[in-house]
């Protein structure tokens, strides 16, 4: 979400007038997720997508209109049609979009920005109904910590508004509020810190690995020990290269709940060694490559030469990867990056360590 953002304060500090599309609520299948966001410009390029095909032309044709008549509009996309050679969208969900005109000079926007790079909590409330439409479209940026910028205009009820904004930005989930008795509608688009990949080890399969990573907007790290391994010309996509011994460099490496790491070492003692720095910390996801055969001898110097319990290597996802078959690195890379994705998203596809061998661990 970083780049349309960074893209629409060019756009605003360049004086142009602009329309954000906004996917508000999405019900069965659909070609993009709550909070995905496009910038429909009046003559120029549009940035993003909502989707694609006749969907998005019709939130193009709106978003125009917008930029013209300055009046928020919602969009109903149906994909519900029967499947014929003249269907024009067929995925069988309905998408709510909600389209409001954006200009130069809103202060609060440098102030989103600057939190999603910072990867700081942070939300956007957006009125997207209201019995007044003077205040469609108005907006405020939330945080946990400090009082909101910018102002929904709801007098007595702004308060309570905007606490009920904090505790989606709490829970992390858009949520449409609903206040019945008022006649209105608030969207809280939060912003989840964007996804990090951290790969420890920068050997054959790391590189496809990071690229993968990379075309899925995920920020890469990689680690390595070997700086003819750890190298800019290997790893061109990547955020952050770190040349250093791997479980040192593992920890003094910040990490959230929103930091993914990949082991992918050459040596079962540096999975042990790096495995100590993080299995007690609040990550998203930790996976090992490696064979059963090294999986469990892993496992068991953790927990029998360094006393870490069985019930906390049930987090580690091990061996690695989706069963995919692969073979070569890059197909591998692909199982991998599969596996984080499914985690990502909350999947329902079934891991390599979900089976025996987890069970194992029982």
């Amino acid at each position: 979400m970083e780049p349309i953002y960074r893209k629409l304060r060019e756009l605003l500090a360049n004086d142009e007038v602009v329309a954000v599309a906004t996917v508000i609520d999405v019900k069965g299948s659909a070609p993009r997720e709550v909070g995905a966001k496009m910038i429909v410009r009046a003559s120029k390029a549009h940035v993003g997508t909502i989707g694609g095909g006749y969907g998005e032309a019709k939130v193009i044709r709106a978003g125009k209109k917008v930029i013209e008549d300055g009046v928020p509009a919602m969009v109903r996309i149906e994909l519900t049609h029967e499947i014929s050679t003249e269907s024009a969208g067929i995925c069988g969900g309905v998408m709510q979009v909600f389209v409001d005109r954006w200009l130069p000079g809103w202060e609060a926007l440098g102030a989103l920005h600057r939190s999603i790079i910072d990867r700081e909590r942070v939300a956007l409330a957006t009125v997207i109904r209201s019995h007044a439409p003077a205040v469609l479209g108005n907006r405020a940026v939330v945080w946990l910590d400090r009082p909101p910028a910018g102002s929904l205009g709801l007098g007595e009820l702004e308060d309570r508004v905007l606490v009920d904004a904090m505790g989606a930005l709490q829970e992390r989930r858009h949520r449409v509020l609903t206040y019945p008795d008022a006649d209105l509608e608030v969207f809280v688009e939060v912003q989840r810190r964007p996804p990090r990949l951290v790969i420890v080890g920068a050997g054959h399969v790391a590189a496809p690995l990071a690229e993968i990573a990379s075309q899925c907007d995920f920020g890469v790290t990689v680690i390595g020990d070997r700086p003819e391994f750890a190298n800019k010309e290997r790893f061109p996509n990547a955020d952050q290269i770190l040349v250093s011994d791997l479980p040192l460099a593992v920890r003094e490496l910040a990490m959230d709940e929103d930091t993914y790491v990949v082991l992918v070492t050459r040596w079962h003692t540096l999975d042990v060694a790096c495995l100590l720095e993080i299995i007690d910390r609040p990550l998203a996801y930790i996976g090992m490559i490696g064979s059963r055969r090294r999986v469990r001898g892993v496992f068991q110097l953790l927990e029998q030469e360094n006393g870490i319990p069985r019930q906390k290597l049930k987090r580690v996802y091990a061996p690695i990867g989706l069963p995919l078959a692969a073979r070569t690195p890059a197909e591998i890379a692909v199982s991998i990056m599969a596996e984080v994705i499914n985690v990502y998203r909350g999947g329902v596809a079934v891991s390599f360590s979900d089976g025996e061998w987890r069970q194992s661990r029982d």
